[in-house]
């Protein structure tokens, strides 16, 4: 049977979402349609946002006015995610040129809405994601890396946050689901896998009253052929002792935590609802140290929260300056419609916030330096990924995808296969150099 129509994916945001758009892309092959790269070619085009900060929100309204650009008579536009969750209202009567606007749980109407389609409309009034459709769903390999999601939605009450309003509460896959998949990719030749939710270490809490991680891990990497599995945006309260036992048992397969802290101050991180403190984090970062000292440490902070005084802020700065973190992830608080902390009369000014992020980036590029200079000359696993002119960019077991620093080598070590040894023997502005071995 011909294609349907030809559907263009524009993919804004975090790994949820992409992990959502390729199930919206294995169920639109499934149903006759044929997905393009050219926006300009496609008889419909889907811009699926993302609403987390401000320059979020920017960055999807603009690519929902070039989309409308490339409209034609009977091309259609598509509008989904967390910016259609938050400001539907809004932004339905500002961009007249989108067709229909889904919401993050309505993602599933796409293409019927191709084959029989409605009146101009939006909808949003379910949130959530996009998970397991009712139809088996094969998943295209390309490459040896893919994303691994357990759940959606989150409970967690942060007060600068408005996932759980976007997502919803915490839905868990099944781990029969999970499995399935994760076999399913390892039979076709993934050998990496990026483990994603909201909050990772809240998968089955709302299913089976508590978590288990560290069972569902194991048979992760248990099984043939999978080499690394990484462990993304967990929580640190949710971050267990059976975990840190997985990671210590297998530090090769298990080389990298994602553990997004956001503040190290305590008054602070009492004011964000994070369920910590200083001493608790310090003490959690002590026990993985000491317990897995090669593994890579990844985090992510907000800089200028309502009320941050210069010595809070000169105490998350000291603390980066520890060198605690391998790879770091900030920002500037973004004042959220709906959230708590939007509602405080202490908000400074954006100059301030601004200040702050370049203070603590500064301090964190010096800790990465040092840290990569340490690596220089040590035989390290690559994995090659794209070739760029006469070389072609990799990265090691302690670099995550699309996020932390990547290994340039001479484009001929990829007659050596995907995985290839290498010496790294240079670094500069986030960039190893290395020569296959």
């Amino acid at each position: 049977m011909p294609p349907k129509s030809k559907v263009s994916i524009v993919t804004l945001g975090c790994a949820k979402n992409t992990a959502d758009m390729d199930t919206l892309t294995r169920l639109l092959k499934a149903r006759g349609h044929d997905v393009v790269a050219d926006p300009a070619q496609a008889d419909a085009i889907v811009v699926h946002t993302c609403s987390f900060i401000e320059a979020a929100k920017k960055e999807s309204i603009d690519a929902i006015l070039q989309a409308g650009q490339l409209k034609t008579k009977g091309k259609r536009l598509i509008v989904s995610g967390c910016l259609v969750q938050q400001h539907g209202d809004q932004i339905f009567n500002e961009l007249p040129e989108v067709d229909a606007f889904l919401g993050t749980g309505q993602l599933s109407q796409i293409p019927d809405l191709l084959s029989t389609p409605r009146e101009r409309f939006i909808d949003r009034a379910r949130p959530g994601g996009f998970m397991d459709p009712d139809e088996p769903l094969p998943r295209e390999v390309n490459g040896p890396s893919a994303y691994l999601r357990l759940s959606e939605g989150c409970s967690h009450p942060c007060s600068f946050c408005v996932i759980p309003r976007l997502r919803g509460a915490v839905q868990s896959r099944s781990e029969e689901m999970i499995l399935r998949e994760a076999q399913e990719l390892s039979a076709k030749g993934v050998e990496e896998f990026s483990i994603i939710a909201q909050d990772t270490g809240d998968w089955g809490r709302d299913v089976q009253g508590t978590s288990k991680l560290p069972a569902l891990l194991r048979r992760v990497g248990q099984m043939p052929g999978v080499r690394w599995v990484r462990l993304m945006y967990m929580h640190p309260v949710s971050f267990s002792d059976g975990l840190l036992d997985v990671f210590a048992e297998d530090p090769e397969r298990f080389p990298y935590l994602d553990m997004p802290l956001q503040h190290i101050d305590s008054q602070m991180l009492s004011e964000m609802k994070r369920k910590t403190d200083e001493t608790g984090l310090r003490r959690l970062i002590e026990r993985i140290r000491t317990r897995v000292p090669e593994l890579t440490l990844r985090t992510t902070f907000i800089v200028g929260f309502p009320g941050e005084t210069d010595a809070q802020f000169e105490r998350l700065l000291n603390f980066v300056k520890e060198g605690h973190i391998d790879y770091l992830g900030a920002f500037t608080y973004s004042q959220e419609e709906g959230t708590p902390a939007a509602l405080r009369a202490d908000q400074l000014p954006d100059d301030v916030k601004k200040d702050r992020l370049t203070a603590l980036m500064d301090a964190y590029y010096v800790v990465a330096e040092k840290k990569a200079q340490s690596r220089l000359g040590k035989l390290e696993t690559v994995v090659l990924e794209e070739s760029e002119g006469d070389t072609v960019l990799g990265r090691t077991r302690r670099e995550a995808p699309e996020i932390d620093a990547v290994v340039r080598l001479p484009r001929s070590a990829s007659r050596k296969g995907r995985f290839i040894t290498a010496r790294l023997t240079g670094y500069d502005a986030y960039e190893f150099t290395a020569v296959p071995q």
